[in-house]
């Protein structure tokens, strides 16, 4: 299929005439919930708001303001209390207690206790209710015998008191709060009659309009927007009234930002000129924690070589694509950990056509053989990324078929395990190193986490679990360090990029702190305000 890329301000101004219809913003007053906000999404959602589902960037988006959880990642990567108003942490990292702020409502006026922390989190560790997270609480105490059918209740899991929530481990565990201290915590009193089986599947999580976030749900309008409003029970309650999440691509996002159709929205960074141009628009930039990769299936035999995957990496210049696609507002990858908790000397895989044919050949790649590489289109540092990605590999013998996708289809191919190679991005590694574990561990194949591409080296998850094992941090470290030298030798992913966050923000627009990506979820939306 043959696309025509526009540039310019002519190109701009048309491409605004195009984009998505919903409600302009509305800015005549600065009063506590009068007023209305547009915020772009940066891809059509899949439409199912739940915390049980698939991690998708969009739908974790719109969630960032609807539910809460007991902690969040601030924008600074730390983790901050939420509905919890404090934790504490035993010395051997076992123990895991949780105070509850108090006196809090739900949306709909319903109290909150730790009743429903309890119950959420038995949903999401147990596989029957098809959470795609559930693999995470693994080292939980009693999720084995729960799992196993030994025991009718997970005994890790305790709600002492109305305001006190507490996990216990099956054993020392440093990382265990990177990696579940932040989910959003659901509603028993409307979601408790459903069985296990069956709760994933309540029309409630397409229209959850019962929730703790500072936000409550209104609708979403397929390819136009989700539309929220301030929810009047939040502790503290939004100062803007609506918000619109408009998903479009991002060249029309940036006309739009121009124009004032858009107050916030992520930007291209071929088009900071531009941004930069606009009189109404200031600018954030945010160095990224996730990332932009491409899994490999390794389900497919084809791809379980690591010789292959590493013949990917060599035949694909990720640094120029970082120069001239991102214009520099991006670092190369070089293994599933974030950089600032990378050890010196791992293979960055720089361009080497010869040696990615060699490895190719070792392994006994056919040339013939077409694989098919798929993405969610819109984003112009993705969409160009493919081509190029399609290009070199084709140099060193790979037939690349470019697969266009939307967002909710893409759960069906992970299921199935139908995909050969999906391109996408997002996540959260640097927090703590811990948190690969949901992408790189045996225990975490989809559907149980988020390892998508079905890798699997006992050797990897050793250190993993002896490195969140260990009280000694210079040890720690150490075997962290020994973790990422290996998951960069098996090159269990095609590592591209961190992107960094760009974010134009309308200057009426105060209180918002960028995350580190398009797809990363907000911070703190109540503290957003909009000045006349």
């Amino acid at each position: 299929m043959k696309r025509v890329f526009l540039a310019g301000a002519a190109a701009m101004a048309l491409l605004a005439m195009a984009a998505c219809t919903g409600p302009k913003s509305d800015t005549t007053s600065s009063a506590p919930g009068k007023s209305s906000l547009n915020v772009y999404l940066y891809q059509e959602p899949a439409g199912v708001f739940s915390p049980l589902a698939p991690l998708n960037g969009a739908d974790s988006q719109v969630m960032s303001f609807v539910y809460e959880g007991l902690l969040a990642v601030d924008p600074d990567y730390k983790l901050q209390p939420r509905l919890a108003e404090s934790y504490d942490v035993s010395p051997d990292a076992t123990t895991f207690t949780f105070h509850l702020r108090k006196g809090l409502k739900w949306s709909d006026g319903q109290p909150f206790t730790s009743k429903d922390v309890l119950f959420t989190y038995n949903l999401l560790a147990n596989p029957k209710t098809t959470s795609a997270t559930a693999g995470s609480y693994a080292g939980v105490a009693g999720v084995a015998d729960f799992t196993s059918g030994k025991s009718q209740t997970i005994a890790g899991f305790s709600a002492p008191d109305d305001d006190t929530f507490v996990i216990k481990a099956a054993a020392p565990n440093f990382g265990l709060l990177a990696v579940i201290g932040y989910p959003w915590i659901l509603p028993e009193h409307v979601l408790g009659k459903d069985a296990p089986d069956a709760v994933a599947k309540d029309e409630f999580f397409r229209k959850p309009t019962v929730g703790m976030g500072p936000y409550t749900f209104v609708e979403y309008k397929t390819n136009q927007y989700v539309h929220v409003t301030a929810n009047p029970n939040y502790r503290n309650p939004a100062k803007i009234k609506d918000v619109y999440l408009k998903p479009m691509t991002s060249d029309v996002a940036t006309a739009q930002l121009g124009n004032g159709g858009i107050d916030i929205a992520s930007y291209s960074p071929t088009d900071a000129a531009t941004v930069a141009g606009f009189s109404n628009v200031g600018t954030q930039e945010k160095p990224g924690a996730g990332f932009v990769r491409i899994a490999l299936n390794q389900s497919k035999d084809y791809f379980k070589d690591a010789r292959v995957r590493q013949a990917f990496l060599y035949a694909v210049d990720r640094q120029q694509i970082v120069k001239t696609v991102l214009m520099g507002k991006a670092e190369v990858r070089l293994s599933d950990f974030a950089k600032a908790n990378e050890p010196s000397g791992l293979n960055d895989y720089a361009k080497n056509v010869e040696k990615a044919k060699q490895l190719l050949a070792d392994a006994g790649w056919d040339p013939n053989r077409t694989v098919n590489l798929q993405w969610v289109h819109g984003q112009r540092d993705r969409d160009a990324t493919a081509t190029i990605v399609q290009s070199e590999l084709a140099a060193v013998g790979v037939k690349v078929n470019l697969v266009n996708i939307q967002a909710a289809q893409i759960a069906g191919t992970y299921k199935d395990k139908s995909y050969d190679m999906v391109l996408y991005g997002g996540g959260n590694y640097a927090v703590d190193s811990s948190a690969i574990n949901v992408i790189t561990a045996c225990a975490q194949q989809y559907p149980a986490g988020g390892n998508i591409n079905f890798f699997c080296d006992q050797k990897l998850d050793g250190l993993m679990t002896q490195a969140n094992q260990t009280v000694d941090q210079a040890q720690r470290k150490s075997l962290y360090d020994q973790a990422a030298v290996e998951s960069n030798a098996q090159a269990d992913l095609m590592w591209l990029y961190n992107p960094y966050g760009l974010w134009g923000v309308s200057k009426k627009v105060q209180g918002f702190r960028a995350p580190g990506s398009q797809d990363a979820n907000f911070w703190d939306p109540a503290s957003w305000s909009i000045t006349a």
